[in-house]
């Protein structure tokens, strides 16, 4: 999400006194290197951008950029611009003019200039869709609708394997979650750990044990471990959006979705870890060293910015998770850790009275190791919230455990441009999966290119990191050097390009709003990113890093379903040979038809026959 690249293991700011020599030698230095941005600032030079980009796919697909060694890389950081500490009198959120200097790099202001803004008025600054009927298949015409059996996975356990455990006496949630706390806080796994309050846990699993023994579960969940993403308020717990500072020190109430898990029976074990703030798709945070590393390759990340959630259920130590998606945030570290995600309709779920990172971006949603578990969790969690405008506006959801519908009449979308732009390695899998569906029955429409989709991306960039910057609203104390540019650089975003980016936010609602009108039920098709996962740097581990020429690519496909707020979903298709790395196809559906995402998430898992793989670090938490 952040647009621009700062590795910070050296200090060039070490001296209490900015002189006018270090300034310009920074600029010099620096500005090749921090911000990705076209060769022209104005925006029919984006329109000319995008076009060279389609016609340059295929080429870019037969010959991959290499990707340098470990040694070469790390000899590259050394060259690079670096900031280790930031002295309050003398960095860079001090400085406006450098502020507006990099921001202006960054051909943000480009958007303003874009000709087609002139003929579109209308700015749309919350993409909320409140659907004219239930997405309940309930409300939907019978003879449209067939029950759908996703296949049944025993790699991983569901919540209701814990269930059966319960009720046949092989265990209690007691039991089960005690030896979770002992785990948890030992290396890897503590990596994914924010905080555990062992006394409220310990309770709630007495609590759920004695339940048991009168026969008198609460749900579908009563003993069942989750986490919760450090970005969610919890009574009881503090939230520091994964930062070296207490932003909410758990005095209030839980947030609106927690609460529903928790009636629902579901024990919080634990708060995950997430990338600083939430600003970019690693997870590499260096606050208490909180980088959790890819259960299936120890050299690559988990992904995030939900990254301990994915940890969490990847490893086997919990069957559920709750993430939030400003920019891929579920369905990135999902996909990069082989579980399902889906990032929700916005406004469907309530995490009230959590205040949001990005409002007009963001979302919560359900991380899980099945699709049948993420259909549970997502209805639970989706109980409409009487107290949130948005979430009040949307109908009720079908009871947890009823059966998984879909549409009998199946279609996918595919726009071959965009989704051939990724790495042979994740094509070669995704389209795979594509042509499986084909032959299940889905009739596959090959779209003409989507208009404006990477214009859509920088708009979408500059609209969620400004809202990070509005959030922080100046107090960039105990966030790491990386941040403090960033969101210091992104509160120089004037109002009238933001005006710009909620216009082509519109602009784009309306283009799909009229495909989903051709295409009624169809289902956009893309990977969830380009490459299989991201490398680790040993030495960003320690220092933390922004760079935003990788994190923009990484949300190559994931950043439209959160700019025009659809649901999108991610569904795991194959391994990377070289990598052992899972990949997963995505999905993206009209706005409130989260449910189609769930049943198309089970017939992809059904056509692939794909066979999941555990990695190397999988818990058998139910074997005491």
């Amino acid at each position: 999400m952040p647009p621009f690249r700062i590795h910070p293991p050296r200090s060039i700011l070490t001296t209490s006194i900015f002189s006018t020599t270090a300034v310009i030698s920074f600029l010099v230095v620096a500005a090749p290197h921090i911000l990705p941005c076209p060769a022209d600032a104005r925006g029919d030079r984006l329109i000319a951008d995008e076009g060279k980009q389609q016609q340059q796919v295929k080429k870019r697909r037969k010959c991959p950029m290499p990707r340098p060694s470990t040694e070469s890389e790390e000899k590259h950081v050394e060259s690079r611009v670096t900031i280790v500490k930031e002295v309050e009198d003398a960095n860079v959120t001090n400085l406006g003019f450098l502020q507006r200097f990099l921001w202006n790099n960054a051909q943000f202001g480009a958007l303003k200039h874009l000709k087609i803004l002139d003929h579109y008025s209308m700015p749309c600054a919350v993409p909320c869709v409140i659907p004219t009927e239930s997405d309940d298949a309930s409300a939907t015409a019978a003879d449209d609708l067939e029950v759908v059996n996703a296949p049944v996975d025993t790699a991983f356990y569901s919540s209701a394997d814990f269930v059966k455990l319960y009720q046949a006496r092989k265990a209690t949630p007691t039991q089960v979650v005690q030896k979770l706390l002992d785990i948890i806080v030992q290396p890897p796994h503590k990596a994914a750990v924010v905080q555990v309050l062992p006394e409220l846990v310990l309770a709630a699993a007495k609590a759920s044990t004695e339940r048991y023994e009168k026969g008198e579960p609460l749900g579908p969940l009563d003993g069942v471990p989750i986490v919760v993403k450090d970005e969610i308020f919890m009574h009881g717990y503090e939230t520091t959006f994964g930062a070296a500072k207490v932003f909410d020190k758990g005095e209030g109430e839980t947030a609106w979705c927690v609460q529903k898990l928790e009636e629902a029976g579901a024990i919080v074990i634990a708060k995950s870890s997430m990338h600083e703030c939430g600003s970019d798709t690693t997870n590499c945070n260096p606050v208490g060293g909180r980088t959790p590393r890819n259960p299936y390759n120890s050299k690559y990340y988990t992904g995030g910015s939900s990254g301990g959630s994915a940890y969490f259920v990847a490893a086997g130590l919990v069957p559920i998770a709750v993430g939030c998606d400003g920019g891929g945030s579920i369905r990135i570290p999902s996909s990069y850790c082989g579980i399902y995600g889906l990032k929700t309709s916005h406004g469907r779920v309530s995490s009230r009275p959590t205040p949001s990172l990005s409002p007009a971006n963001g979302v919560t949603g359900p991380m899980c190791a099945t699709i049948e578990d993420l259909k549970i969790a997502y209805r639970i969690m989706s109980a409409p919230d009487p107290d949130s405008t948005l979430s009040s506006m949307f109908p009720e959801l079908r009871d947890p455990s009823a059966p998984l519908t879909g549409r009998r009449k199946k279609v996918v979308g595919m726009d071959g441009f965009w989704f051939d732009d990724c790495s042979p390695a994740v094509h070669g899998l995704v389209q795979d999966a594509v042509q499986s569906l084909e032959k299940q029955g889905y009739e596959v429409i090959r779209l003409p290119p989507i208009p404006y989709i990477t214009i859509a991306r920088r708009a979408h960039s500059v609209s969620i990191i400004t809202e990070m910057a509005a959030f922080l609203n100046g107090n960039y104390s105990g966030l790491n050097a990386a941040n403090r540019v960033l969101f210091s650089v992104a509160a120089q975003t004037p109002a009238i390009d933001i005006v710009a980016a909620n216009k082509i936010r519109g602009m784009l609602m309306s283009h799909f709003a009229a495909i989903w009108q051709k295409y009624p039920g169809m289902i956009l098709v893309t990977p969830v990113t380009p490459d299989v996962g991201a490398e680790i740097n040993e030495a960003h581990l320690k220092y933390g890093v922004s760079d935003g020429d990788s994190s923009i690519r990484s949300m190559k496909y994931v950043s439209i379903g959160n700019f025009i707020g659809t649901p999108s979903i991610n569904s795991i298709v194959g391994y990377d040979e070289a990598t052992s790395m899972p990949v997963s196809l995505m999905g993206l559906a009209e706005w409130g038809k989260d449910e189609d995402l769930l049943g198309w998430a089970a017939d992809v898992a059904k056509a692939t026959q794909l066979v999941r793989k555990r990695p190397g670090n999988w818990v058998d938490v139910l074997s005491l």
